[in-house]
């Protein structure tokens, strides 16, 4: 019988128990590394750069960029949930005064029922606004970590 190849998981063999350390947090001077897009050599500090260094696009110029060099996800998701906001209470509005004018019972039922799956509603909403921009964000930190374009 064989012997199975070693894990890579598992200590090698004349170190049982120790583990290597993780890698440093921080580079030899204390300061942390540079974030993605941002703090770009010469750059005034906070101010986002687009890849290569360059400032970001204008939302038009991003909207038609037909190479997908620049994300536009990250400036419309708030647009988008508050018009998602507003929208669903002026539909719940709507339903309550329609609910009254059909019949009172239904309306009181509307009136204390429809805050709660308006909340519930939004949450879920909001989830996935959350899902789709954390998507685009790692996709994002993926092609600038490997110094790829985004085409």
């Amino acid at each position: 019988m064989s012997t199975p190849p070693p894990s890579p998981y598992q200590p090698p063999q004349g170190q049982p128990g120790q583990v290597p350390p993780p890698p440093p947090a921080y580079p030899q001077g204390g300061q942390p590394q540079q974030q993605w897009g941002y703090g770009a050599p010469g750059a005034p500090q906070g101010q986002p750069q687009g890849p290569g260094g360059e400032s970001p696009k204008s939302f038009f110029a991003a909207l038609f960029d037909w190479k997908f060099h620049t994300l536009i996800t990250p400036k419309l998701v708030s647009f988008v949930y508050l018009a998602f906001m507003v929208l669903s209470a002026l539909y719940w509005l709507f339903l309550v005064f329609v609910s009254f004018a059909a019949e009172p019972v239904m309306g009181v039922l509307v009136l204390l029922v429809g805050p709660i799956i308006l909340l519930v509603t939004l949450a879920f909403f909001r989830m996935t606004l959350e899902f789709y921009f954390a998507l685009v964000r790692m996709s994002d930190d993926i092609h600038r970590s490997q110094g790829l374009p985004r085409s």
